[in-house]
């Protein structure tokens, strides 16, 4: 096969082409609306799933589980809730699971077969699994109100979403996408502005989900759902520009030609020697560190997956408008302290984003302290006003990972970290669900401690990366790690 001429390469290396080739906000809004998407059923899922544990699983009279979730503080209620969350639990543990099992496998693979194919199939894949995952949810609960159905049932929903490389291949694309379209000098703020979109989104779907299920039913919210993340893969389907350059032979390559060259083992071995080869300046140390780092925020970060919403609910007795109403105001918060945390911290101030990855860090870790110990609903919000730095680590992260590579490796780096995030859950998910539902009667925030000891792992890992960082600029010898 010829290789790529001059002019291809130059457009895949060189920031300046890179970025007029493809704008830097037209991915904003596809990941706008499937963040909505799927912040708007969340909360709505799970409540779904203890109604149907309730009902089904336990067999309990329908005018005693209408209690549930509607802020009764009654012994009876209380006692009931204990009861059927550990069904609950376990079916967002499985969820978890499927989300990081077969993607994890799949991350080695699509980064590099992106580097070479395009990013934009990637998303279409992603995209579209994540809104037939949201379609059979709508399906689901459609006939459970003609059928008893057992909540178990809602576990072939995850099967699209896993198939697709889940959430974690989603972002990773995503942010391939950002680093082939902006320069060094300017790519944490760009991220920064992807993950106000991330988190923008996350703020109108928790703000809207209680209104919707109030005003209508959960049929509803998971229609709404739905519809947002078809809107998602329709503009990326018909207004998304391809960020690299392909080769003639590459694009008129056959279907079945790109899928056999998805899965060679080949790629698997490209990718870690990308990983791991030796580079100038602590490169490799600065992009494993960062790795590492990414992999325990989404460990600590796997507690809001899977017991957070049944802890509010069990600890403050909170139905989902008052989740809503917290998950709202902490995203407003996430998004203030993302882009003004950014905007001071690194422009005025000139802090490195391992720097400010640092301070997001050990945010998140007092966040996950004030959860352990609250006993009082105004704790977490006071926790949420302190800690609201905590919007800029993940960004930043990613952002001084990509500053440590070269533009033609970045595709299987971030394909690297998105396997190893993958993973996490895999321990993460049991490890939170067995603790919980083992302290729910005494101390159900007990699971903030592991999530605080996790999150000071990410701040001492930045640190060390402020270090490296720091001694690069100061030696004026060529380093190699």
């Amino acid at each position: 096969m010829v290789g790529p001429s001059e002019e291809d390469v130059l457009v895949r290396t060189d920031p300046e082409i890179r970025q007029t080739r493809s704008g830097f906000f037209i991915l904003e809004p596809p990941v706008f609306l499937i963040s909505f998407a799927l912040n708007v059923s969340t909360a709505v899922f799970t409540d779904q799933l203890v109604y149907q544990a309730c009902t089904v699983s336990l067999a309990i009279n329908r005018t005693e589980c209408d209690k549930l979730g509607k802020e009764y503080e009654s012994p009876d209620v209380q006692a009931l809730e204990a009861r059927v969350q550990p069904y609950s639990a376990d079916i967002l543990m499985a969820e978890s699971l499927a989300d990081s099992i077969l993607p994890a496998f799949m991350n080695l693979f699509i980064g590099p077969w992106s580097d070479r194919f395009g990013r934009k199939p990637v998303l279409l894949l992603t995209f579209t699994g994540c809104m037939l995952s949201h379609l059979l949810i709508a399906v689901i609960c459609a006939l459970s109100s003609w059928y008893r159905l057992d909540p178990w049932y809602y576990a072939i929903s995850f099967v699209p979403s896993a198939l697709s490389g889940a959430t974690c291949t989603m972002l990773t694309s995503v942010f391939c996408y950002i680093a082939d379209v902006t320069s060094e000098q300017e790519r944490g703020n760009k991220m920064s502005v992807m993950e106000a979109a991330l988190y923008g989104g996350m703020l109108v779907g928790n703000i809207s989900s209680s209104f919707i299920l109030r005003v209508t039913n959960a049929l509803t919210v998971f229609c709404i759902s739905t519809l947002s993340a078809i809107l998602a893969v329709l503009y990326i389907a018909l207004c998304i520009k391809e960020s690299i350059n392909i080769t003639h032979d590459d694009r008129n390559e056959s279907c079945r030609s790109k899928l056999g060259y998805l899965f060679r083992p080949r790629m698997v071995l490209d990718t870690l020697n990308t990983c791991f080869r030796p580079r100038s300046n602590y490169g490799r140390a600065i992009i494993l560190l960062g790795i590492l780092t990414l992999g325990g925020n989404i460990f600590a970060y796997e507690a809001n997956n899977t017991v957070f919403f049944l802890f509010v609910r069990k600890q403050f007795n909170w139905a989902v408008r008052k989740y809503s109403y917290f998950t709202s105001a902490e995203m407003v918060l996430l998004v203030l302290g993302n882009l003004l945390g950014t905007y001071v911290l690194e422009r005025l101030i000139g802090l490195t984003e391992a720097g400010i990855a640092s301070i997001g860090y050990f945010s998140w870790m007092l966040y996950s302290i004030a959860i352990a110990i609250a006993s009082k609903p105004w704790h977490l919000y006071l926790a949420i006003a302190i800690c609201l730095l905590k919007g800029t680590s993940d960004a930043m992260t990613r952002a001084f990972i990509s500053n440590g590579a070269s533009p033609e490796d970045i595709g299987s780096i971030f394909s690297f970290a998105s396997t190893f995030e993958a993973l996490m859950p895999l321990g993460a998910a049991p490890l939170f669900t067995n603790v919980y539902k083992h302290t729910l009667s005494r101390d159900p925030g007990a699971f903030g401690w592991i999530s605080a000891g996790m999150y000071g792992m990410c701040y001492c890992l930045a640190m060390c990366v402020c270090v490296l960082q720091a001694i690069k600029h100061n030696s004026t010898y060529y380093l190699t790690d």
